[in-house]
């Protein structure tokens, strides 16, 4: 006799079901199951998007959530940082991100600061303490391209808060490079000129069945590659219902740097944020130093 038929009442038959439905999975599969049973903790999620969606479909889906974003804020994050030729190593961080193009993110190790980016409406800067120069750079938006060949960090601060989700798409401007139908994936692209300079091609891939960017890159003129924005674990907020990336991690080839963002907390669209958030940091280094007037700001 099999030990479902010795049990009674209505928790052994529970238990039984479940025994039961333990041993279908790996003959039925779990979607099946999923349509069934809604409590199975191994279903994959059901797909946003269909499989022969076009990439003006794909883009007005990306947007639908893009457009109710306008900012993020975590004060819990954790950075995994290596440099070239160096030992990684992990930060306490607090990232801000607000449209159209403020941005920061503080990082610290045992209390002492270690990085610093951040951009506003009129100026973007970067420290970094294990930098060989002490300043805080600064540089002008409308300036970049007279500097461009001096910066040792090809910060892009236009691209940085798109990728990271504030900024919505322009459907007019992108077009489909490859699609990967059987995983899910597709490509996009897009050009336009750099506040550099020079022309730029941004790419974009998407996850078609969870309906959202795992990738963000730039590359310039000869397909170089700037920059690049891997984005993982993404979540939806239980308030708004919009989508964040929870591990996010950000290449800068040419600098030789490269960081892992884990999120543990996240407020989405909090108000307000300090407007000092945004303010060039005064206080770390020897100051800050403006890249064009070579003059240290006061």
């Amino acid at each position: 006799m099999s030990s479902c038929s010795v049990k009674s009442g209505a928790s052994r038959r529970r238990l039984c079901l479940l025994l039961i439905v333990a041993a279908m999975l790996p003959t039925v599969g779990c979607r099946a199951l999923c349509k069934q049973v809604r409590w199975c903790p191994y279903c994959p999620p059901e797909c946003q998007l269909s499989e022969d969606a076009t990439s003006t479909e794909i883009i007005a889906h990306l947007n639908a959530n893009a457009d109710r974003l306008y900012s993020w804020r975590s004060t819990s994050a954790s950075i995994r940082a290596r440099a070239e030729g160096g030992l990684p190593v992990t930060l306490s961080a607090n990232i801000a991100i607000a449209r159209p193009r403020q941005f920061r993110l503080r990082a610290s190790l045992l209390g002492a600061n270690e990085v610093d980016l951040g951009s506003n409406a009129e100026r973007f800067w970067f420290w970094i303490r294990r930098s060989e120069q002490p300043y805080v750079i600064t540089v002008g938006h409308k300036d970049l391209p007279r500097v461009r060949k001096q910066l040792s960090l090809p910060f892009e601060p236009d691209w940085l808060v798109e990728a990271l989700g504030v900024s919505p798409l322009a459907a007019g401007e992108w077009s489909v490079a490859s699609s990967r139908p059987s995983q899910h994936r597709l490509t996009l692209v897009a050009e336009r000129r750099s506040p550099r300079g020079g022309r730029v091609r941004r790419q974009l891939v998407v996850d078609t069945c969870l309906g959202v960017v795992i990738e963000q890159s730039l590359y310039d003129e000869s397909a170089s590659l700037i920059a690049r924005a891997t984005l993982d674990d993404h979540r939806t907020d239980s308030e708004t219902g919009i989508v964040v990336p929870r591990r996010i991690e950000l290449e800068w080839p040419e600098a030789e740097l490269s960081l892992v963002i884990r999120l543990k907390d996240i407020e989405v669209n909090p108000s307000p944020i300090p407007a000092s958030t945004w303010e060039v940091p005064r206080g770390l280094g020897s100051g800050p130093i403006d890249l064009v007037t070579r003059q240290v700001l006061r």
